[in-house]
């Protein structure tokens, strides 16, 4: 399919759109040249906030891939049959939620601006080195986030650093093996860690703005991806330093998501008072409205009669899934996106219609520290591993554990995964963890059988570990459109002949 020129899209986007509450909002004419737009501070400045934007085309996917066929969602009756084959571990070439489209469009548009923002320099002597150095770090970490999500997701992906630019240019490529991609992922973070700001002046900015705390909080995940252990214990502890006595109490738990930009907020996509309807809102909103739709998760898994949170946590059950009665049916919903008081049980900062304002958080400081407790355990120094195990739990309300109970190689393992569960359930983390684990430590069963066995899927628990004996189906398929319009890339194996 043809598509229009880059910049071109820039301004659709930008027109249409905003990013935080304080991004530049720029008229653009319809129909500039690329040569003709990088002319000022302000297109810089508004390409960047279109980069950010890209973002938001993309979340409810990010979500769906890194969660969805985990053992914690269930679906509606009513949803499409795409979501279905996910929760069935059954997925096939033609399901639409396999294509990369927008994530490749959003790397598109962060390659043109990393290879044309220092035009501006030529000519807006009000440009600095250091203004420009600063939209060079943000734009190289975001793609560096959106290829860790695609190799996360399909392991050996196309490799693109060049602006799609024009219509007779052909974006064919062949899948490249995951582990080059990661190298790239690097690449850009070193870059990205030297250019990027420490800090912004508002809370808005500093969570919704790329800063060097969120590099390193995205690039300590890619280690761990990659079982650097060491180097990702020592981009959490960098973290700390900033991070260190700033967990929200219990009282406020739902603060972090309900109204967003809390104090171990790391970095977080902004929708308050911008006119967007957050993902989040889209993908949850049938837990407030009678309208649901084939988007809505009906959460069935993990709530407290489900043993999936210690009977001593009475913090996160309550206020991570909860029910609500639609006419005559009663639904479990992920109601940590609510915002539930703890004093009265009340909705905070809520209408029926305020889901569409909640924030997408990327990363917070209570996941640096359970990304610092896996690469601890990793290394064997499980009596250091239950240190910022332990931060999380005494701020919420709970009993620390000790490393007896924690043990040690598979047995620390599950009850990581179980503690990452417990915490960043909905959050689009559960399925990249289960991979992780399973692949890095050679746990194929914490896999296979925590999903065929506690999964909400009506299928039946040997066909769904069949389906997931062989690590190629932790993977999704290349789209069917994708392989036809991509003369280069080649299907899998596993998925060949599965429409």
């Amino acid at each position: 399919m043809k598509q229009n020129i880059i910049i071109t899209i820039f301004f659709v986007i930008l027109l249409g759109l905003q990013g935080c509450s304080n991004f530049l909002t720029v008229d653009i004419p319809d129909s500039l040249t690329k040569k003709e737009y990088w002319k000022s501070k302000d297109h810089a400045k508004a390409a960047l906030d279109g980069v950010y934007t890209s973002l938001n085309n993309n979340i409810q996917k990010f979500i769906v891939w890194g969660g969805l066929r985990s053992e914690i969602y269930g679906l509606q009756a009513s949803a499409e049959a795409s979501y279905r084959q996910f929760l069935n571990q059954d997925l096939r070439i033609t399901n639409s939620l396999c294509s990369w489209a927008t994530v490749y469009q959003g790397i598109y548009w962060t390659n043109s601006l990393l290879k044309n923002v220092h035009l501006v320099m030529d000519n807006d002597r009000s440009f600095t080195q250091e203004e420009m150095e600063e939209m060079l770090g943000q734009a190289y970490a975001i793609r560096a986030l959106y290829y860790f999500y695609l190799v996360r997701t399909f392991k050996d992906v196309p490799y693109h650093t060049e602006p799609y630019e024009s219509d007779t240019q052909l974006p064919y490529a062949a899948a490249t093996p995951e582990a080059v991609v990661l190298d790239s992922i690097e690449s850009d973070l070193s870059r990205a860690l030297i250019m990027a700001l420490e800090s912004y002046a508002n809370p808005e900015e500093n969570r919704g703005y790329i800063t060097k705390n969120a590099v390193r909080a995205l690039w300590a995940d890619v280690k761990l991806w990659r079982k650097k252990y060491q180097e990702c214990i020592d981009l959490c502890e960098e973290v700390e330093k900033d991070y260190k006595g700033n967990m929200t109490t219990w009282e406020t738990w739902y603060s972090m998501f309900a109204t967003g930009n809390s104090k171990e907020s790391i970095f977080e996509y902004q929708y308050l008072d911008q006119g967007l309807y957050s993902a989040v809102g889209t993908l949850f909103n049938g837990v407030i409205t009678a309208n649901r739709t084939a988007y809505y998760y009906n959460v069935r898994k993990v709530y407290p009669q489900s043993g999936a949170y210690e009977t001593i946590d009475t913090i996160r059950p309550q206020r991570t899934v909860r029910t609500i009665a639609v006419g005559t049916s009663i639904y479990w919903g992920a109601f940590k996106y609510l915002g539930i008081s703890a004093d009265n049980g009340q909705y905070v900062n809520r209408d029926y219609t305020g889901l569409g304002k909640v924030n997408f958080i990327f990363y917070r400081y209570r996941e640096v520290l359970l990304m610092k407790a896996e690469a601890l355990g990793a290394l064997g120094r499980y009596g250091e591993a239950v240190e910022p195990i332990n931060e999380i739990r005494l701020a919420t309300s709970m009993e620390t554990v000790t490393p007896e109970q924690m043990g040690t190689d598979e047995s620390f393992m599950d009850k990581i995964i179980c503690e990452r569960r417990t915490e960043l359930a909905y959050e689009g983390k559960d399925w990249f963890t289960l991979v992780r684990i399973a692949r890095n430590f050679d746990y194929k069963s914490l896999l296979v059988d925590r999903v065929s066995e506690y999964s909400a899927s009506t299928i039946k628990e040997q066909t769904l570990k069949a389906y997931l004996d062989d690590p190629e189906s932790w993977f999704l398929p290349y789209w069917d459109t994708e392989v036809q319009n991509n003369l280069l890339l080649r299907q899998k194996e596993f998925y060949k002949g599965k429409k």
